[in-house]
C-alpha cells in the first residue's frame, strides 16, 4: 500500500494545474460583426417599409439611431479623404504651373536682355555713324577685339589693319570723345594706345577759358592736364578738348572733364582729368584715315 496521504495528492495536483492559454480580445471582430448585423437589420427594415410589409417600429428606430452616428463618421471620413486627395492634386498642379511660369519668365528675361543688347548696339552704331559724318567721311568703323593684359600699358586691339588703310599714328575716337592713336598696324589687326597710357600726350585746351596744356595718361582710366600755369582759370567740371596742335588729333575732340585741381605753389597746377570714354566698355571705335 502506498503510504502517501490523500492530502499529498491534493497538493500535488494543485501545483500541476495547467495554465489556461491567453486569448486575444475579440473586441475588433465583435464590433465588426455587430456593425454588419445592424446594417443588415437596418436594410431589411427599410426594405419592409418600402414594401409596406410592416410599419416603422421601435426596433427600426433603435437600429437607425445606432447606425446614424456610424454613417456620419464614415461620411465625414470619406469627405475628409476626398478633400485631402483634392488638395494634393491641386498642389501638384500648382507646382507644375509654377515651374512652367518660372521657365517662361526666364525665357522672357533672356529675350529682353538680347533685345536690349541688340538695341543698344544699334544705338551705338547709329551714333557712331552720325559722328562719322560730322567729323570726316574718311573714317573707318572698327570693333574692339582685345585688350593688352599688361598692367603698365593701356592698349586695345581693333579688327582693322593695313589692308583697310589703317596706319601708325592714326587717331581713334568715338562719339563720346577721344580714345587714342594707332601705334602698330598689322594686315588685319591694329594696336591702339589709349590716352590714359603713361606714354600718351595730347595737346589740349580748357574749353571754357581756352587755357592750354598737355593731357598725359596716368593709367586706370585717369589722366592729368600738365603744364597749366598757376594763374590759369580752371575749375572742377570744366571740359577739356583737343587743341589740334601737333597735327596728330583733330581740333575740338572731347578728352574729358576736370575732376580735381591742386595749386601747390609751384609753377604749374596739378589738374586731374576724368576721360570721357570708359576703355573697359569700348566695343566699336572710329579710325580717322589720313590722306
Amino acid at each position: 500500500m502506498n503510504s502517501r496521504s490523500p492530502a499529498w495528492f491534493q497538493s500535488r495536483s494543485s501545483l500541476q494545474t495547467p495554465r489556461q492559454p491567453s486569448r486575444r480580445p475579440a473586441f475588433p471582430w465583435l464590433s465588426l460583426a455587430c456593425f454588419i448585423a445592424l446594417t443588415v437589420v437596418s436594410l431589411t427594415l427599410l426594405t419592409w417599409k418600402v414594401k409596406d410589409r410592416m410599419p416603422i417600429g421601435v426596433l427600426q428606430s433603435t437600429v437607425l439611431t445606432v447606425i446614424q452616428p456610424l454613417q456620419r463618421g464614415f461620411t465625414w471620413t470619406a469627405q475628409g479623404l476626398k478633400g485631402v486627395w483634392s488638395t494634393y492634386l491641386n498642389l501638384i498642379h500648382v507646382r507644375e504651373e509654377n515651374i512652367r511660369l518660372q521657365a517662361e519668365v526666364k525665357w522672357l528675361r533672356e529675350e529682353n536682355h538680347r533685345f536690349l543688347e541688340a538695341y543698344l548696339q544699334h544705338q551705338r552704331l547709329q551714333q557712331l555713324l552720325n559722328f562719322k559724318e560730322r567729323v570726316s567721311p574718311e573714317t573707318l568703323v572698327a570693333a574692339v577685339v582685345g585688350r593688352d593684359a599688361n598692367h603698365w600699358t593701356e592698349i586695345i586691339l581693333i579688327d582693322k589693319g593695313t589692308r583697310d588703310r589703317v596706319g601708325k599714328g592714326f587717331p581713334v575716337m568715338t562719339h563720346e570723345g577721344l580714345v587714342g592713336q594707332v601705334i602698330h598696324a598689322a594686315p588685319a589687326l591694329s594696336q591702339v594706345m589709349l590716352i590714359t597710357d603713361f606714354r600718351s600726350g595730347v595737346d589740349a585746351l580748357v574749353q571754357r577759358t581756352r587755357a592750354g596744356g598737355v593731357v598725359s595718361g596716368r593709367g586706370r582710366n585717369i589722366a592729368e592736364l600738365k603744364f597749366l600755369p598757376v594763374g590759369a582759370d580752371v575749375q572742377p567740371g570744366d571740359r577739356v578738348i583737343s587743341s589740334g596742335l601737333g597735327r596728330v588729333f583733330p581740333k575740338g575732340l572731347i578728352i574729358g572733364e576736370v575732376k580735381e585741381v591742386h595749386r601747390n605753389g609751384s609753377q604749374f597746377q596739378q589738374v586731374e582729368v576724368r576721360p570721357s570714354i570708359d576703355a573697359s566698355r569700348l566695343e566699336e571705335v572710329l579710325v580717322l584715315l589720313k590722306p
